[in-house]
């Protein structure tokens, strides 16, 4: 529960930090002093403290940490994610959630970024993302806990989202993770683990079955909306019936 408030609690200075930001405040108070009297003379604003130097400044980047060897095998993966290493994606917030489920499993489901839910095992499974992706997953007969569920990323940014310059790092993490539990199918839920992996736009990639090539290995890949567009757009949920209509029947293609 600390670790839940905690991270609202960075959310909520991030969203306030932000809106002054985009006001153009970078400062309380100027360091020079301004003459507004002054009539016959043009009147420079003080340059403020901190001001960005390009426009790049601004943009979300993840913490400067030292590259280390990538586990090569899950059990170490979990315990370095828990540990705080410096994997890719371990470092955009203080709550560190590892991947779940059987590592031997035949079908893995990747997304963006996990529930905060599952960082507790109270919780875990409670959120409503997993109760709608539980459900529609056992409509096609699969049970959700015979799933490996990962991420590409095992911290929440401050955001909810990932920036973009981060994905073909964490694409090639995702890769070294299937390495490891050489799954035969793959879900991958939302735009930007659909990026990471296939380097393709998520309504596009949806048209047809995709496969992800790794190591020799060729896994049959379904891309489809992440239950939280889904719940936020109820419209959608036809089209993602049909996208799990066509990976129940992938063995038969």
């Amino acid at each position: 529960m600390e670790d839940r408030a905690e991270t609202a609690a960075l959310a909520a200075v991030e969203s306030l930090t932000g809106w002054w930001t985009l006001a153009g405040v970078d400062s309380v108070v100027g360091e020079a002093a301004v003459n507004w009297l002054a009539e016959d003379e043009v009147v420079n604003p003080p340059k403020l403290a901190g001001a960005a130097a390009n426009s790049n400044a601004n943009a979300p980047v993840a913490p400067q940490v030292p590259s280390i060897p990538w586990p090569n095998d899950i059990a170490t993966l979990r315990q370095m994610v828990i540990d705080g290493a410096a994997l890719p994606g371990n470092g955009f917030g203080p709550v560190h959630i590892p991947p779940i489920g059987p590592d031997d499993s035949t079908i893995v489901i990747i997304s963006d970024l996990p529930d905060l839910a599952d960082a507790n095992e109270a919780t875990a499974g409670t959120s409503v993302t997993h109760i709608l992706l539980e459900r529609m997953l056992a409509a096609i007969g699969v049970n959700i806990a015979d799933c490996y569920r990962t991420w590409l990323a095992t911290t929440v940014p401050a955001t909810g989202e990932l920036p973009d310059q981060f994905l073909p790092e964490l694409g090639q993490y995702m890769l070294h993770q299937l390495g490891l539990i050489r799954p035969t199918s793959v879900v991958i839920l939302g735009s930007s683990a659909c990026k990471a992996l296939l380097d393709a736009d998520l309504m596009n990639a949806r048209a047809e079955l995709r496969n992800v090539n790794h190591d020799g290995r060729n896994m049959a890949a379904l891309t489809t909306f992440h239950p939280r567009t889904l719940i936020a757009r109820p419209a959608m949920k036809a089209q993602a019936w049909r996208d799990l209509q066509m990976f129940a029947k992938r063995d038969a293609l």
